[in-house]
């Protein structure tokens, strides 16, 4: 089942020849609203493997980090699971759930929690891609990093630019104003389309960056209400894994805005 069916369309050949991500690892913020779930098999009191009792074990936990090949989860410390076993992790948010099988890579146990890692197997191009549709706005807040003051031109008088890049042409801009730097502004692109935001407007403004036909366009698009939607959603998933590299005061207002 995919997230978005108007934007984000990953086309297979692209990301089999795509291996950037594989090793990256892209921390999922506390507030990510998608559940997950990990089904790990039975176990008895000691920790073995109940080899004949296949229904399994669902244990509800915390997303700590994605890649475009696994994940790792927090559990409960009563979970139990051993290396190259079989699991399952669903991911439900409202009506959308998608459900992944895995084998454990590692799994460890400490007082207060358990930590598990997996690798998934997508049994097709399809459900690889409504997990890439998933991962996508966690790589694109948690991947931005400073660009470096001197490497940016300021263009108006009256305020100061920031910027923070990222994975996907991700590219976070910020303006402040007044001696304090407040937030006056920003402007978050993120893949192919872009989020906008000024002092005095009462809503954010979406556009897109590139044509019907794939090409970059030098000025802003204007995209179908459905578009607008969608990149609004792909926004406020993207806001709550914001690296911390990104000011706090620019994280809470821009979560202030997805909370509202």
């Amino acid at each position: 089942m995919l997230i978005f069916k108007r934007i984000l369309n990953f086309k297979e050949e692209t990301v089999q020849a795509s291996e950037q991500r594989q090793t990256t690892r892209y921390a999922v913020g506390p507030t990510f609203p998608f559940k997950t779930v990990l089904t790990l098999q039975a176990h008895d009191a000691d920790g073995h493997l109940i080899v004949t009792d296949t229904s399994g074990r669902d244990w509800a936990g915390r997303l700590m980090n994605l890649s475009s090949t696994g994940a790792s989860i927090q559990l409960h410390n009563a979970a139990a699971g051993a290396r190259g076993e079989a699991c399952y992790l669903r991911f439900s948010l409202d009506n959308y759930h998608l459900q992944l099988a895995g084998t454990i890579a590692h799994f460890r146990v400490y007082r207060d929690y358990a930590l598990c890692g997996l690798s998934f197997t997508f049994p097709d191009f399809p459900t690889q891609k409504a997990y890439l549709q998933l991962l996508e706005p966690v790589a694109i807040g948690a991947s931005l990093a400073p660009i470096d003051p001197k490497k940016i031109k300021q263009t108006a008088p009256d305020l100061h630019m920031e910027q923070y890049s990222g994975d996907s042409s991700a590219l976070l801009t910020i303006w402040r104003s007044g001696s304090a730097g407040a937030l006056h502004s920003f402007d978050f692109r993120m893949n192919n389309y872009g989020v906008r935001w000024g002092s005095g407007m009462t809503e954010l403004d979406t556009y897109g960056l590139t044509d019907p036909a794939g090409k970059r366009s030098p000025v802003p698009l204007r995209l179908t209400e459905a578009q607008q939607e969608e990149v609004r959603w792909l926004f406020c998933l993207a806001v709550p894994n914001l690296a911390k590299a990104v000011p706090i005061d620019v994280r809470k207002f821009l979560n202030q805005l997805v909370s509202a």
